[in-house]
C-alpha cells in the first residue's frame, strides 16, 4: 500500500461524489458529526425513526452506528439498518461508545459483530478491550487503560479483534493501531486538545464512515478517516492564539477538515507513522 496515494485518492473521490452517510448517532454530538461530515465532502443523513430505515439506508453509501446515547428504539432501526446495508453490500462502521461500562451496550455491540454486519470498529482502548474479551470493567464512556499503548497492548486488542469477528478493528488514544488480523497501520497524528472537546471519537468514526464510502479497502479507509483527524487537530492547534481554549479548538477543527481534505496534495504524511504487514 502507498497510504499517501491511497488517502489521495479516498479524498478526492470524497469530494467528488459527495458521498450520502447515514449516521445513527447520539443527541450529545450530532450536530458536531454532521458538520465534520459536511466538512469532508460527504452529505449527512441522521436518522433513527425504525419504520424508515430500509427506504432510507438504501439510499446511503455508508452506515455508522453509534451507541453513545442508546435506547431499545434506536437498537430495532441499528439492527434494521445494518440488515439492509448488508444486503446492499455497504460499510458499516461501529462506534461502541462505553461498552465496557454498560451490560447492554456490551451485549449489543457483540450482536451486531457476531451477525457479520460491521465492517469497521472504531473505538478507545477500553471500549475494543471490552469487546475483544467481552466483558465490562469501567465506569463512564470515557475509560481508558493508563499505559495500554506505550506497552503495545492497543495494537494487540486490535489484531484480535479483526481476527476475533473478521472486520477491521481501529484502536484510537495518542498512538491509532488499526488492523485487519494481518496487517497494521500505526499513526501519531493528533493534538492533546482533542481529549477536551465532546465528541472527538464520535466525529473520527463519522470522517471513517465517509472514507468508507468511496474506499475498496477498509483498513486504508479507516486509517484515512483517522488521518484526517488527526492533521486537522495538529492544524488547528496551530490557528489558536494565546488566549483561546477548547472551544475555539472545536471551531478551529471544523475549518481545519476542510482545508486538509481540499488541500490534500499540501498534506504529507508524518515521519513517525508507520505501515506493517504480516
Amino acid at each position: 500500500m502507498n497510504l499517501n496515494a491511497d488517502f489521495g485518492e479516498i479524498i478526492n473521490k470524497v469530494r467528488d461524489t459527495k458521498p450520502v452517510v447515514h449516521m445513527i448517532s447520539n443527541y450529545v454530538t450530532a450536530e458536531s458529526v454532521a458538520d465534520i461530515t459536511l466538512a469532508a465532502g460527504g452529505s449527512p443523513v441522521m436518522a433513527d425513526e425504525p419504520e424508515e430505515m430500509e427506504e432510507i439506508v438504501l439510499g446511503a453509501d455508508a452506515l455508522v452506528l453509534n451507541l453513545g446515547t442508546i435506547n431499545y428504539n434506536k437498537m430495532i432501526s441499528m439492527e434494521r439498518a445494518a440488515t439492509v446495508a448488508k444486503d446492499k453490500g455497504i460499510p458499516v462502521v461501529l462506534d461502541p461508545v462505553g461498552v465496557m461500562s454498560s451490560s447492554l451496550r456490551l451485549e449489543f455491540a457483540l450482536k451486531l459483530l457476531e451477525s457479520g454486519f460491521i465492517s469497521i470498529v472504531r473505538g478507545n482502548y477500553s471500549e475494543c478491550k471490552a469487546i475483544v474479551n467481552e466483558e465490562t470493567k469501567g465506569k463512564g464512556v470515557d475509560t481508558l487503560d493508563k499505559g495500554a499503548e506505550a506497552e503495545g497492548e492497543a495494537l494487540k486488542i486490535a489484531q484480535k479483534g479483526a481476527n476475533k469477528y473478521g472486520c477491521i478493528f481501529a484502536v484510537t488514544g495518542s498512538v491509532d493501531n488499526i488492523s485487519d488480523g494481518k496487517r497494521a497501520v500505526v499513526l501519531n497524528n493528533g493534538h492533546p486538545l482533542l481529549q477536551d472537546i465532546t465528541g472527538s471519537g464520535c466525529m473520527t468514526s463519522a470522517l471513517i464512515g465517509t472514507c468508507a464510502a468511496v474506499a475498496e479497502d477498509m483498513l486504508v479507509a479507516a486509517a484515512c478517516g483517522i488521518v484526517i483527524m488527526g492533521q486537522s487537530a495538529e492544524l488547528a492547534a496551530n490557528f489558536l492564539e494565546k488566549k483561546d481554549g477548547p472551544g475555539m479548538f472545536k471551531v478551529r477543527l471544523m475549518d481545519s477538515v476542510y482545508h486538509v481534505t481540499t488541500k490534500w496534495n499540501l498534506v504529507h504524511l508524518e515521519p513517525e507513522q508507520k505501515l506493517s504487514e504480516s
